[in-house]
């Protein structure tokens, strides 16, 4: 198991403390890093969530939605879901701000668009993706993330 599964908010004591302890992290990479160095940091969180919790061998889109679903409601960060396009796949992930909005305020966007592109794009590689594919958010607003993985 490990280290972020294992830490728990049971309580409103831990989901404060963790709340603050995300929030100044959140600040302090706002505050020292440049806008490609929060990107890539931010991707690579992504990318470490993804890594954590595999999708299996999930063998279409509709496995593939179920099982990261089943991540994101776990933590009540919202649910995916994925489409076809003749160039990619495009990915619609709503909900997500939820409970991280009110921690993060102003950095939502810049925090939480390069994490779902670092795990989505993660995900879809260990799947068998196209080095030359990648994923990139096409549209932001607080409700909804609309991202494609593709060229």
């Amino acid at each position: 198991m490990n280290a972020m599964s294992e830490w728990s908010t049971d309580n409103a004591t831990e989901t404060t403390a963790a709340s603050l302890l995300l929030g100044s992290i959140i600040a302090e990479v706002g505050g020292g890093a440049t806008t490609a160095q929060r990107r890539a940091f931010f991707r690579a969180v992504g990318a470490r969530i993804a890594g954590a919790h595999p999708v299996g061998d999930a063998q279409d889109i509709a496995a593939l939605a179920a099982s990261i679903n089943r991540l994101w409601r776990e933590h009540d960060c919202g649910e995916v879901r994925f489409e076809l396009a003749e160039d990619g796949l495009l990915i619609t992930h709503t909900g997500f701000a939820r409970r991280l909005a009110p921690i993060l305020g102003g950095a939502t966007e810049q925090t939480l668009r390069p994490l779902l592109e670092g795990a989505y794009d993660a995900w879809l590689h260990t799947l068998g993706s196209g080095a030359n594919l990648t994923t990139r958010t096409l549209w932001w607003s607080d409700t909804e993330a609309r991202l494609k993985h593709g060229r």
